[in-house]
């Protein structure tokens, strides 16, 4: 019986610190949290996900500052793009591209080293203030990449497999 308590203990502790984790709770998304970001590829079908739904993940905080003055220095918070792929049981490496859209369309698309040598994060904030109304719904830094990686106002997230040819 002690045995089984602890494992309801632990499992009871890890439930809590992920809850915790989360930024959800962290983040002011006024006005936006309910914005849908359409993802294809990814499931059989078609889906929308929210900044909120993304909030709700285990989330980082990061910061960037690119090579010229134009790009400045993001800081955003968000879950690793590995994170929102995990609940559905993939990788970014099962991936051959992975395409970001916004509004105005302008894209960026992830393939080779950005799929397996970097850290991508799915800002739905900029720390504890909301993305500001240009970069709305969902922003994409990626610390270590050229900054022309770093989209923002992301409205459409497209994974192609080999197979799939896009």
């Amino acid at each position: 019986m002690k045995g089984k308590k602890g494992v309801t203990l632990c499992a009871t502790v890890l439930l809590i610190a992920l809850t915790l984790c989360a930024c959800g709770q962290q983040v002011n998304m006024s006005g936006y949290e309910t914005e849908e970001i359409t993802v294809s590829g990814l499931l059989e079908d078609e889906f929308t996900i929210t900044p909120q739904e993304l909030s709700e993940l285990e989330c980082v905080s990061r910061s960037a500052t690119g090579a010229t003055e134009k790009a400045g220095t993001v800081s955003v918070t968000g879950p690793l793009l590995d994170t929102f792929l995990a609940q559905y049981g993939v990788k970014k490496e099962d991936f051959t591209k992975i395409r970001f859209l916004a509004s105005d369309s302008y894209k960026t698309v992830l393939q080779g080293e950005y799929l397996t040598d970097y850290e991508i994060i799915m800002g739905v904030s900029n720390g504890k203030n909301p993305l500001s109304e240009g970069e709305r719904p969902l922003r994409l830094l990626i610390p270590e990449a050229e900054s022309n990686k770093w989209i923002y106002s992301i409205v459409r997230i497209e994974f192609e497999r080999a197979e799939d040819g896009l």
